[in-house]
């Protein structure tokens, strides 16, 4: 749905209303009392965060406009100068905004071969037409992909799958309601599936690297390769099946229509044999997939290697994609707005915001080793909500608690633990990266994306606090 659809579908007066609310939480917050430990600037930049989910949720204006003008907002609080580094242009450009620049290339080369019509003919026969069954076996195979390539072109290659070979055609046969919900419960599911499944290996994630880098720096120790499998799967397939009875109970399915099913059985008997199109597609992947796995070890730059392998779709005898093709496929709505939620997540850093909220949650109720785990497991997902951005919640949190954790008789590979797992995915706030690999194609709202992320927060909680600590122990940490 286009933004202006979604505008004329809210009256004038509300539009008007979310503004305001917004408005008047960055007014507010001017004129309390800022709090010890925390300068003014540092309590504006909490307020622009706060304003800007406000104003993301509800979407009275499009999020990319809402982003740039609160980004704009931030020198005149003194958070940011617009020039320098730190600075607001500065902090807009990131690895993050060129890996997605990427992947919107490397799934339009996908799509145009016959992988995609061939993976879910195989997935429809095993689900016969359940809807329930296809969001899961979906949401499966992209936990295990993503358990060795990263989250993000993981995300963009299954929801680039399932919105052009299943989605698209049941908005065609099925009825509207049914296609709507299909479609926000495969694009939710996919976005949730791949975080889970990147959190099942170290390879899964370069923020799971990150993490173990800075464990061995400030702790003195890492994690094996086998150890976090061991520690993290148990939790992260638990909170993939939460994730999807989540999607599928929120956003009810029954079954896909006959003719849906029909019109993907024929694309799947005539698709044929992969031709040399699609072996060269092929063999750009699996190379890039080598790369990144290596990467791990080689210290290779992972958005090095996918804008390499962009470059390899365009050279001549290859002939993959053409610029027009690449063009078309770059949703730049998205890009913006990730550039500016990194802009004003980065003056919550620059300011110390971040640090006096951890602070003031954590920090206050270290009484007990159970205490302070259950405090950052419940503390950390909340705090991602105005931390959008994965690497600032690691180089925020691990320092502290890695310190913290061992006075307390409580091991620093919990924390490190709980903070990837947070640094990796917010269930709840869908302008993280990741969930915007599947906001491009329009089938949910930011709202439906927070409603459908509350059980998995909660459970994410509960694990945490609960049965973390024990896994830790059983490898010996």
């Amino acid at each position: 749905m286009s933004d202006n659809k979604k505008q004329q579908g809210t009256s004038l007066g509300k539009r008007l209303a979310l503004i305001g609310v917004a408005v008047a939480i960055i007014v507010i917050a001017h004129f309390l009392p800022t709090p010890e430990g925390l300068s003014y600037a540092g309590k504006m930049a909490i307020a622009l965060m706060v304003s800007g989910i406000v104003l993301w949720v509800t979407e009275p204006v499009p999020m990319a406009i809402s982003g740039l003008a609160l980004m704009c907002l931030m020198p005149g609080f003194g958070i940011f100068p617009y020039n320098g580094t730190p600075g607001v242009w500065a902090n807009f450009i990131s690895n993050v905004i060129f890996f997605i620049l990427a992947s919107f290339g490397i799934t339009s080369a996908l799509l145009k071969t016959k992988i995609p019509t061939k993976i879910v003919f195989t997935l429809m026969h095993i689900t016969k037409g359940n809807a329930k069954l296809t969001v899961l076996m979906f949401m499966i195979a992209t936990a295990v992909i993503s358990a060795f390539v990263s989250n993000l072109p993981c995300t963009a290659l299954f929801a680039g799958i399932a919105m052009s070979s299943i989605i698209e055609v049941e908005q065609k046969n099925g009825t509207a309601k049914h296609a709507a919900n299909l479609g926000k419960a495969l694009m939710i599911g996919i976005a949730y599936a791949s975080c889970m499944g990147g959190m099942i290996t170290p390879a899964g994630s370069a923020l799971n690297i990150m993490t173990l880098n800075m464990l061995g720096a400030n702790a003195g120790f890492t994690i094996s390769f086998l150890d976090w499998v061991i520690i993290c799967a148990p939790i992260a397939i638990i909170l993939l099946v939460v994730c999807w009875l989540s999607v599928v109970f929120i956003f009810k399915t029954d079954r896909i229509s006959d003719e849906t099913m029909l019109a993907i059985e024929k694309s799947g008997a005539s698709v044929g044999k992969l031709d040399g199109f699609d072996k060269k597609v092929l063999a750009i992947l699996a190379l890039m997939i080598v790369c990144w796995v290596a990467s791990n070890w080689t210290g290779w730059d992972a958005t090095a290697i996918a804008v390499a392998g962009l470059a390899l779709f365009f050279l001549p005898g290859i002939d993959v994609l053409t610029w027009k093709e690449y063009i078309a496929s770059v949703q730049w709505a998205i890009v913006l707005l990730i550039g500016c939620v990194q802009s004003i997540a980065g003056g919550i850093k620059e300011q110390g915001a971040a640090s006096w909220l951890f602070g003031a949650t954590v920090g206050k109720m270290a009484v007990s080793a159970f205490a302070v785990v259950a405090a950052t497991a419940v503390a950390l997902p909340l705090m991602r909500l105005i931390i959008p951005v994965g690497p600032a919640l690691i180089a925020i949190s691990l320092i502290p608690l890695a310190g913290m954790g061992p006075a307390m008789g409580v091991s620093a590979a919990v924390f490190a633990i709980i903070i990837a797992f947070n640094a990796n995915t917010t269930f709840l706030l869908g302008v993280d990266s990741n969930n915007m690999m599947t906001f491009k194609h329009g089938q949910w709202k930011m709202g439906e994306f927070f409603k459908a992320g509350i059980a998995p927060t909660i459970a994410m909680m509960i694990l945490h606090a609960t049965i973390l600590a024990p896994l830790v122990g059983l490898v010996g940490y």
